[in-house]
């Protein structure tokens, strides 16, 4: 089967129209306790809009991914994790 050029037009088409929906991903139970915990902390925000260096955040995100692989997560799970969010950070989504 050949796709004809004004079949073609009419995919490109209807493509660009739909909503571009992007799939949320699953948040593991683990994942959503913690988030909960961290909203509740008191002056979390303000503490942590006290970072305004790039300097700072490279420190506090490293402290944090001290802190969340001190017991469980491989080295290679927490290299892998951090690449990963960070390709999806440079992608811009």
């Amino acid at each position: 089967m050949k796709i004809t050029k004004s079949q073609l037009k009419q995919l490109i088409k209807e493509e660009l129209e739909e909503p571009q929906t992007k799939a949320e991903p699953k948040v593991s139970g683990d994942v959503a306790r913690a988030g909960k915990k961290l909203g509740q902390v008191t002056g979390l925000e303000g503490v942590l809009a006290s970072i305004n260096t790039r300097a700072e955040f490279e420190q506090l995100l490293m402290k944090f991914i001290q802190l969340v692989a001190k017991e469980k997560l491989k080295p290679q799970d927490v290299k892998m994790g951090v690449k990963r969010v960070a390709t999806q950070i440079l992608k811009g989504n």
